[in-house]
């Protein structure tokens, strides 16, 4: 309220003073008003980022009471309690649940297979196929200079790992 006042008194000694540019007096009077409007904005602003942070700690706090709720019922929700078979019968009993889901994904998947189709030697001797250059390249020694510059040249903005670091990480790492 203080600074709304202030800078009531600030726009008219502004306004007094376009109409008379010269005079030292209005001049030093609009110079201490803009002080104090500072001032007191100042503190109110203070006062009201105080204000939103102890809504934010009640409204956060309610939140994360909400939030925990919900996860505990998505996990009750995601309970297998009961499953079906493929031969129809029922489980109730957590290891046979988990052995019909062990036995729906083995059926499918199959078990180590014993032979595997051979590449066609046709393909293998008339399709594309490296230069003995570019197979040189793939096994040549490489610098810390080379890892660097392919580090480097990784977008900064790409997802982070599985662990939580990003590229940015460990461009920063590379460095130093």
């Amino acid at each position: 309220k203080e600074a709304i006042i202030d800078r009531e008194q600030l726009l008219k000694s502004q306004e007094l003073l376009q109409l008379n540019l010269l005079d030292a007096n209005l001049q030093q009077e609009e110079r201490k008003l803009g002080e104090t409007f500072k001032r007191s904005n100042y503190w109110e602003e203070i006062f009201l980022q105080q204000r939103s942070k102890a809504t934010w700690i009640r409204l956060g706090d309610d939140n994360t009471k909400y939030f925990c709720s919900v996860i505990k019922h998505r996990k009750l929700v995601q309970v297998v309690t009961q499953l079906q078979d493929s031969n129809g019968n029922i489980h109730d009993d957590p290891e046979a649940i988990a052995g019909v889901f062990v036995k729906f994904y083995k059926e499918p998947l199959g078990e180590q297979g014993g032979w595997r189709r051979i590449a066609s030697a046709w393909f293998l001797h008339n399709g594309h196929r490296l230069t003995t250059q570019q197979q040189l390249d793939l096994i040549a020694p490489y610098t810390r200079k080379d890892v660097k510059n392919a580090m480097m040249s990784i977008n900064m903005n790409k997802s982070p790992r599985l662990d939580g670091f990003g590229s940015v990480f460990f461009q920063k790492c590379m460095e130093h």
